[in-house]
């Protein structure tokens, strides 16, 4: 069936989409994010000049332009600011400035930011789509329409889902409420809506089921392990991982609204004001009403 081979330029994010069948998006953007953050505060300032660089203006008025590159550049100034803050609240690090990462971390008391996103982001995305994949291939037997279905997940469907999940937390009190038939619908129903695929509803339908069972056995284990789900440091960190999943957030209102916002006014200032002021000028007008569309 499908091979999995996963493309370095999706786990670093190089370009504003995810179509890599590879990883069906489960990778993208997180895992070379999280290999920023263990860089030394010197790598990440190169990084940031680089991109301000590429920033283009209005001809006429001499301001910043209102366009996708400018904002794809400013959104990942924000996400540099978040791997300062996932670089600084880390346990010391060597004397080259490289953090050293630890991935065997107790799931019930991990020290950092750093260490809370990157086990988050392997147990719910990382060892979860080799299961995934392979329930695909067994439920689409022809190759190119698994790759097809792999690919459409590679779009948005797990930045919804984690966003889903951010909601579900800042709503519930209790831990049994997370693992219910209704959180599970209430995810299921996210994702469907950015799903975007050319196969029939059913067999969508089935893909989106496979997704989120996996996952959900995956926050059971997380459970067991005593991890602390519903507390605010997990949502800080699910938020980060949202907005270094999410291939476009221009086009995705709901991570710019349930992740990015809430990390724009974090007490600890994760990002930057100046940073901050410009994502709001250049996202703001692609929503001009509350639940509108992004504009294309």
């Amino acid at each position: 069936m499908a091979r999995n081979t996963h493309r370095a330029n999706c786990a670093n994010a190089q370009r504003p989409e995810c179509r890599c069948s590879g990883c069906g998006g489960s990778l993208h953007g997180w895992l070379g994010w999280a290999d920023l953050a263990a860089e030394s505060p010197q790598v990440r300032d190169a990084q940031r000049r680089r991109l301000a660089g590429g920033l283009t203006t209005d001809r006429r008025s001499g301001n910043l332009g209102l366009n996708d590159k400018n904002r794809q550049i400013y959104l990942n100034l924000a996400r540099l600011d978040i791997t300062d803050h996932l670089w600084a609240t880390a346990p010391r690090p060597r004397p080259d400035g490289r953090l050293i990462v630890d991935g065997g971390a107790d799931p019930a008391s991990v020290p950092s930011d750093l260490g809370r996103m990157n086990l988050l982001a392997r147990t719910i995305m990382g060892d979860t789509w080799p299961e995934i994949s392979a329930d695909i291939d067994n439920l689409v037997r022809a190759e190119p329409t698994a790759r097809d279905v792999k690919k459409s997940l590679a779009g948005h469907a797990w930045c919804s889902l984690l966003v889903a999940v951010i909601q579900l937390i800042e709503k519930i009190t209790r831990v049994v409420d997370l693992l219910n038939d209704e959180a599970r619908q209430f995810v299921k129903d996210a994702v469907t809506r950015q799903v975007e695929s050319k196969l029939s509803r059913l067999i969508t339908d089935a893909v989106i089921n496979i997704l989120v069972t996996r996952v959900w056995s995956a926050v059971t284990r997380l459970l067991e392990a005593h991890f602390p789900i519903l507390n605010a440091d997990t949502l800080r960190v699910l938020r980060m991982l949202a907005v270094f999943t999410c291939p476009w957030v221009g086009r995705h209102r709901d991570v710019y609204v349930h992740a990015l916002e809430p990390l724009m006014r974090d007490a600890r200032e994760i990002i930057a004001v100046d940073v901050k002021t410009q994502l709001v000028v250049l996202f703001t007008p692609l929503w001009p009403q509350p639940g509108s569309q992004p504009a294309t």
